[in-house]
């Protein structure tokens, strides 16, 4: 299978498996939200309502008390019940109506202790009527819900002209004369309080064991199979079934002289919850339609085009004249890669030879100190191609598919490194090479120097000023810092920061900082004080010229030098030139 083919089919791979699994968590993170949405909607409803019962609870027993107190200094009404007046019977009838009407209340009833009716509000005609059992049931009620309430609190049937309705009552003891009297009074509980209570788009309902209060024909549409009203589990599962969420709480009905049980239900459709959820799916299908055509259109593009950029770095990579003698790019294969690999390997054997004849040439003239300073020089050049080189070369082997990819970042290395070679060069061959000096903007050629180093970052600020220099020095200043930032970083690896700024001088104006910092293994005070002599060394095969020439370029454009170390903390140094306008 060609390298075309193989880049072909791990782009698409690549592209379509991250792109279904995204699609996937992301719907189901979207239904799961939008579920719990819904379900927490149901719980504040129900909560809504039981706050409004809550209210409507409290309302009633303060109505009650203050309802008690008037009742208590009510002469009239104590002659009525204590003094056996029968001439004031007809306004103790009366009595429970009148403070209905002035306590806001739909449900009161006054009774004495042994349940006799003595006045009722809702039903007038119940007077001397026993209800002894309404009373101590109230008492027993427990409301599911702590309330801060001194009488007890349950739903009842309580008799109305028309029939039975249901009622929220409570019960406050009047004591009158040593004599205690039941004050039971409410507010009615119907379908149309219960949507009152209802909120968004969930609904209430009341059920009891014969079923529910309001709505009937509504849960028996969607209920049919329920025979059970008092089973909560059952109507929960059954409204489940049906496309409901539930939420319910179970309260106290006093029903047919007995206490119950009755269950008070939020519940909530969740068709806009199916409808949300299948619209999500056709977006995510169709943007996932989308990202599959644009993946093979890419990997149809990549592959096609792959040949070319690998023979365009062959032709880059044969007009390199001296590398490092270590480096060997040999391989076997027989595609494009394998190609591109014997080319190199070929550059790189010219390039030792190169190497070899210069040392000698070296020694034979006698010009060590310059020898020295060209090796150095070209070392630094073409450490960025042999790491490009390296990088290829592992990712030939390694990752074929991000061959591509990999030589349109690394290009712009290769590009740069060997122009600065071939300038270099040029200006070795003539022994006393001129200065060009111009301006330049040093942010630019750091970042330039700095794409061969992987461990490097530039920050270039903006109002950094432009220098007068040479940048074929200014470009040997930077490779010579970088490179012993990255050597001081060794195998544990670590991070180069350079920085271009603007400074200020009182005396000489405006100024342009460089400054590469690294947290190294960093330097003694001993060595720091040597560290610009020439050929002062603390690495095995180093020439000891990397920071004298710094120095030299550095003072050739009008820039001071300064190094700051410590063991084990890093170096920072500091390059310091005249800005251009100072020159000017």
């Amino acid at each position: 299978m060609s390298t075309r083919w193989r880049i072909f089919l791990s782009a698409v791979l690549l592209i379509v498996v991250p792109l279904v699994g995204l699609s996937w968590v992301l719907r189901h993170r979207i239904a799961a939200q939008y579920e719990r949405e819904f379900t927490h909607r149901a719980t504040v409803q129900l909560d809504a309502a039981f706050s409004s019962l809550h209210r409507s609870g409290h309302r009633v027993a303060a109505t009650l008390r203050g309802i008690a107190e008037a009742m208590r200094d009510d002469n009239q009404l104590r002659l009525a019940i204590v003094g056996d007046r029968q001439d004031l019977l007809p306004y103790l009838r009366e009595a429970a109506g009148s403070a209905m009407q002035l306590g806001g209340l739909q449900v009161l009833q006054l009774q004495d202790a042994d349940g006799t009716i003595l006045s009722s509000g809702h039903y007038r005609n119940e007077f001397g009527r026993r209800d002894p059992a309404l009373a101590p049931l109230l008492g027993g009620a427990a409301w599911p819900r702590p309330l801060p309430l001194t009488s007890n609190l349950a739903l009842a049937r309580v008799r109305m002209p028309e029939g039975e309705v249901l009622a929220l009552v409570v019960l406050q003891p009047l004591v009158m004369a040593g004599r205690t009297l039941h004050l039971i009074g409410g507010e009615l509980v119907t379908g149309v309080s219960l949507a009152d209570l209802a909120a968004d788009q969930a609904s209430l309902s009341l059920i009891t064991a014969s079923g529910p209060e309001a709505a009937a024909a509504w849960h028996q549409n969607r209920l049919p199979l329920v025979a059970d009203w008092s089973n909560r589990e059952l109507l929960a599962a059954e409204l489940a079934r049906a496309g409901y969420l539930v939420r319910a709480e179970t309260v106290p009905l006093i029903a047919a002289g007995a206490l119950n049980d009755a269950t008070l239900m939020a519940h909530i459709s969740t068709d806009p919850l199916r409808r949300t959820l299948r619209e999500l799916d056709l977006t995510l299908a169709l943007a996932l339609a989308a990202a599959l055509g644009g993946a093979f259109g890419l990997a149809i593009w990549l592959s096609a085009r792959l040949s070319r950029p690998l023979q365009d770095l062959a032709r880059l990579a044969a007009r390199v004249d001296l590398d490092d003698p270590a480096a060997d790019l040999g391989n076997a294969r027989r595609d494009e890669v394998g190609q591109l690999s014997r080319v190199l390997a070929t550059m790189v054997g010219r390039l030792r030879e190169d190497a070899r004849r210069l040392a000698e040439a070296e020694h034979r003239a006698t010009l060590g100190d310059i020898a020295r300073q060209v090796n150095h020089d070209l070392r630094n050049g073409l450490t960025p191609v042999r790491n490009v080189l390296r990088h290829l070369r592992e990712a030939a082997a390694a990752q074929p598919a991000q061959l591509a990819a990999i030589f349109t970042d690394r290009q712009q290395t290769l590009d740069g490194s060997l122009a600065y070679l071939e300038e270099l060069a040029g200006r070795y061959a003539r022994l006393a090479p001129e200065s060009n000096r111009r301006r330049c903007d040093l942010g630019a050629i750091a970042r330039e120097a700095a794409l061969g180093v992987p461990a490097a970052t530039v920050a270039a600020a903006p109002d950094a000023p432009a220098i007068m220099a040479d940048p074929v020095a200014l470009r040997r200043i930077l490779d010579n810092l970088l490179r012993n930032a990255r050597e001081a970083l060794g195998a544990a690896g670590g991070a180069i920061a350079v920085a271009v700024t603007r400074g200020e001088d009182p005396d000489l104006g405006p100024r342009c900082v460089l400054t590469v910092r690294d947290n190294g293994i960093g330097m003694t005070a001993e060595v720091l004080a040597r560290i610009s002599q020439d050929f002062f060394t603390t690495k095995t095969g180093g020439t000891g010229l990397g920071l004298s020439i710094v120095r030299r370029l550095a003072g050739d454009a009008g820039g001071r030098l300064h190094i700051e170390s410590r063991p084990s903390a890093g170096t920072t140094v500091t390059v310091t030139f005249p800005a251009a306008e100072s020159e000017a």
